[in-house]
């Protein structure tokens, strides 16, 4: 229904001793008017770039923690020039974005999240939420003020507690989970969330026919069901 998509997403597929790496990158840019798709774009391109360079010089199997150092830093820099932008013009004042990565490297998926997008994996038939949204209505739910389904349809779903681009010190959130061949991950904007439950999308995968169409029927089905928001979804076979 919006005129301007303030998501993006973004992936890169790297060779890291020998074994394939991949980054995936989605993010919902804030603003409106106030350049909330230049924030997203920003932050994805940034993001992947730095985690590639990052990745290809100094990536060593001694050092486990260097992918979960690498995206904290790739988030603050990404945050630095966010910010940066928006102060120097009166018009992009304001902007931010949520920011979402996986990166998955040797049998391994590190996440790093900031905002309302989120991160699953799908693994024999069930779907599992990875990331927690720092968002007023998860704060609710962790409460038990209101259960995850009211969450969904809240009024106040859309107001995040935590974005990319609006403060000069930056949380992330980090989150691993070992990984085998079959398993599917999936990220997604809650363009898709905020229209369609986590049950609709396990059936979709449970139904696959391949993750491209995955990713075609859950966009359908959530423009079906109000489409009020930009909708984006990266899904990944292991």
């Amino acid at each position: 229904m919006r005129k301007v998509n303030e998501d993006f997403l973004g992936a890169e597929l790297l060779d890291v001793s020998g074994r394939p790496t991949g980054i995936f990158v989605i993010a919902d840019g804030m603003g409106g008017h106030n350049k909330g798709e230049l924030a997203s774009k920003i932050a994805v391109e940034n993001t992947i770039n730095l985690l590639k360079e990052k990745i290809k010089q100094g990536y060593s199997d001694d050092n486990p923690a260097f992918i979960i150092e690498s995206i904290i830093k790739s988030y603050e820099d990404s945050n630095s020039k966010i910010i940066k932008m928006a102060s120097s013009n009166e018009e992009y004042k304001g902007m931010g974005t949520t920011l979402t990565t996986a990166v998955i490297l040797h049998n391994r998926l590190y996440i790093g999240n900031v905002g309302d997008s989120r991160c699953y994996i799908f693994r024999g038939n069930r779907l599992e939420r990875l990331t927690n949204d720092n968002s007023l209505v998860q704060e609710l739910v962790f409460k038990g003020l209101i259960t995850e389904d009211e969450a969904r349809v809240h009024p106040q779903r859309n107001l995040i507690t935590r974005a990319v681009g609006l403060d000069e010190v930056l949380k992330v959130d980090i989150y691993e989970k070992e990984v085998a061949k079959g398993d599917q991950i999936l990220l997604t904007t809650d363009g898709l969330t905020s229209m369609i439950s986590s049950e609709d999308i396990q059936s979709v995968l449970t139904s696959s026919e391949s993750i491209t169409k995955n990713c075609t029927v859950l966009v359908e089905k959530a423009k079906t069901n109000g489409g009020s928001d930009n909708i984006s979804v990266i899904n990944i076979l292991i």
